[in-house]
């Protein structure tokens, strides 16, 4: 029996819970002929879903190739085409990713080509990592309209740690991100999302982890001291203050739930937190993928924070390993301005 033609109306709110629950059914629809995607109804996107969403649109019709797929009714969704999702998601409407310079309180959907970061890391002869804290202060500033102060810091921070987490862990060949800023909301939403081996898979490498699911690796993932390349037995470089330790992470989503949240997603589990709650939710997202909340009224003091976030979190690691537990490492824990005196300092008595 044929499989029939099918209409997805995509929500009208396309909060969190909508833009996985129409992804999760999505991947499991079977058709035949067509998909149509009505886009009549959609009003409020925010940026993590865009991205999230229209990744899984273009990977449905990749993998379901030479099923004709429509959309329509999508002219009036001016923000979104403005952003890029629908030439992200394989409409011929709008923006393409990266194509809308960014302006006044917005970052629009960007795919970076991770190996074109590693080349210039390696023509300018830096680590990458700092290649990744140019970029990220680049972006801060651009989202805040400011030059300075603890909320470029803090965006700083923030983005320089999960774009760090999918160069070094992913395998991806690209990284996406997009992110927003209300200032009347005194609200800031980035969004980050990869193509890669997944969390569960990345943290395989650790032979002192058992994760029998993608749950238990989403889970674990945000626990401080817990990487698929720093564990016992791996020799720490005392100068190389990029080198992993499992903190960045922890550190980002400590942030993100001093009175906002934090979202991660791989595989078949994904984990929403915030300052009170913790909430698994089901996926289906190939990769990772991940959202940060951040409450701009609640931005204290960065420097502080950081201090506080890598005590208690080196407390917490040395609840599971006693011997031996992994130290968080500068970059994980500091700004660059001054992590690169202590850089300096390395150098110089090296």
């Amino acid at each position: 029996m044929e499989l029939p033609s099918v209409v997805m109306k995509i929500p009208q709110n396309l909060s969190l819970h909508n833009a996985v629950n129409f992804c999760m059914r999505l991947g499991h629809l079977r058709v035949s002929e067509s998909v149509v995607f009505d886009c009549s109804a959609v009003q409020h996107v925010e940026p993590f879903t865009m991205a999230y969403v229209s990744t899984e649109i273009r990977r449905f019709q990749e993998s379901n190739n030479g099923l004709r797929v429509e959309f329509t009714n999508y002219e009036n969704s001016s923000y979104a085409a403005h952003m890029g999702f629908f030439r992200a998601a394989g409409v011929d409407f709008g923006n393409a990713p990266g194509q809308a310079r960014g302006g006044v309180n917005y970052i629009p959907l960007t795919i970076l080509n991770v190996g074109e970061i590693q080349r210039e890391a390696a023509d300018s002869y830096e680590p990458v990592g700092n290649i990744i804290e140019r970029r990220s202060l680049d972006l801060a500033k651009m989202l805040t309209q400011k030059e300075a102060g603890e909320l470029v810091d803090t965006l700083t921070y923030s983005l320089r740690e999960v774009m760090r987490n999918v160069v070094e862990h992913s395998g991806s060949d690209v990284l996406e991100f997009c992110a927003q800023y209300w200032p009347s909301r005194k609200k800031i939403e980035i969004a980050v999302l990869d193509s890669g081996m997944g969390i569960r898979a990345s943290l395989s490498n650790n032979p002192h982890l058992k994760l029998q699911s993608d749950r238990d690796a989403v889970h674990v993932a945000l626990m401080p001291a817990i990487s698929g390349k720093m564990f016992k037995g791996v020799k720490k470089r005392s100068n190389d203050v990029w080198q992993n330790s499992g903190f960045g992470l922890y550190m980002t989503n400590r942030i993100a739930r001093n009175g906002g949240s934090f979202f991660l997603c791989s595989g078949k589990s994904g984990l929403l937190l915030d300052g009170r709650t913790k909430k698994d939710v089901r996926t289906n997202f190939s990769g990772t993928a991940l959202r940060m909340v951040i409450h701009t009224q609640r931005i204290d003091d960065l420097a502080s924070s950081l201090k506080k976030y890598r005590d208690e979190g080196y407390e917490l690691a040395k609840s599971y390993d006693r011997d031996r537990p992994i130290e968080p490492s500068i970059a994980s824990t500091m700004l660059f301005r001054d992590f690169s005196k202590e850089v300096e300092t390395i150098r110089s008595t090296g």
